[in-house]
């Protein structure tokens, strides 16, 4: 029985992390799933959140992703989602930025003929975000 398993997040841009961990945790749209070596085949679609990456020395990673599609297959976990961020690689200005334009939009949608689904998932995005980026930065939380 092994006691690793192989886990990978894909976006349309790149490959995100392509690695052999320990177990890791995320979000999927009817709840957490953690996922150890071996677990059984599961195709299910993801939520926006923080997948907590449990690595084979112990240490702990934690990164956003947006939603998407998760698959387990022959000891391989795959996230393909729109957007996959490490937590080290989070820049909280610029997310704090997108968080004030996302508010704004949502603020004048009676004004503006703006995409109001797609504006709060932008905020949400920016929230998640600066959520991580603060606790591995260890500023607390929002």
């Amino acid at each position: 029985m092994a006691s690793e398993l192989h886990f990978r997040v894909v976006t349309p841009q790149k490959t995100v992390v392509d690695r052999k961990v320990a177990s890791v945790q995320f979000m999927g749209v009817d709840g957490s799933y953690g996922i150890l070596p071996n677990h059984a085949p599961l195709l299910t679609a993801t939520k926006p959140g923080i997948v907590t990456i449990h690595e084979l020395d112990g240490r702990t990673e934690e990164m956003l992703v947006t939603d998407g599609f998760a698959e387990m297959r022959d000891n391989v976990l795959s996230l393909i989602c729109e957007a996959g961020e490490l937590a080290q690689e989070i820049d909280l200005e610029r997310a704090a930025e997108a968080e004030k334009r996302a508010r704004e939009r949502i603020a004048e949608r009676n004004r503006i003929d703006i995409n109001l689904p797609k504006a709060e998932a932008a905020l949400q995005r920016a929230l998640l975000r600066q959520m991580l980026g603060r606790r591995r930065s260890g500023t607390g939380h929002l």
